[in-house]
């Protein structure tokens, strides 16, 4: 019997093979990235930034810890005061506190239903006792004076 002449094993990975292969996966991946760039528009479409903005130095806050403390500081003071939020409309802030309290004795109006309490066109005392040095109650008194005449 013969014997089979047997060749040496050659490398498992050729090289040229390794090399094809990575160069062709990163043209695939060059082309798939344009694809996606034509496909997809990234360009900003917000307006320009205004011409006397320098992106040089942009306003960045200095101390933006102190900035949050110092705006709660000042929200909370407005929450625990009494003050006119606009006195020719008769809207007042009171404290949150009192506010809880009044919500708490009185409940919440029920706004669905026109207000039982609500005075009459005519009748301004009702409306001065309820919210007493507001213009509302000041108008309904002038306006039922110069009715009346």
């Amino acid at each position: 019997m013969a014997k089979a002449r047997r060749h040496p094993e050659t490398r498992d990975v050729q090289p040229r093979v390794l090399l094809a292969f990575g160069g062709g996966l990163l043209v695939f991946l060059a082309l798939a990235a344009f694809c996606i760039k034509l496909v997809f528009n990234t360009t900003p479409s917000w307006l320009p930034p205004p011409e006397n903005a320098s992106p040089e130095a942009p306003d960045l806050q200095s101390a933006p810890r102190q900035d949050l403390v110092n705006f709660r500081a000042e929200e909370d003071r407005q929450l625990k005061m009494l003050g006119w939020v606009d006195r020719s409309a008769g809207i007042a802030r009171i404290p949150i506190d009192d506010a809880m309290w009044a919500v708490v004795n009185n409940g919440l109006p029920d706004w669905s239903q026109p207000d039982a309490t609500a005075p009459e066109p005519g009748d301004c005392n009702l409306l001065a006792a309820a919210v007493p040095r507001t213009s509302q109650a000041q108008n309904c008194q002038q306006q039922s004076s110069e009715a009346g005449r």
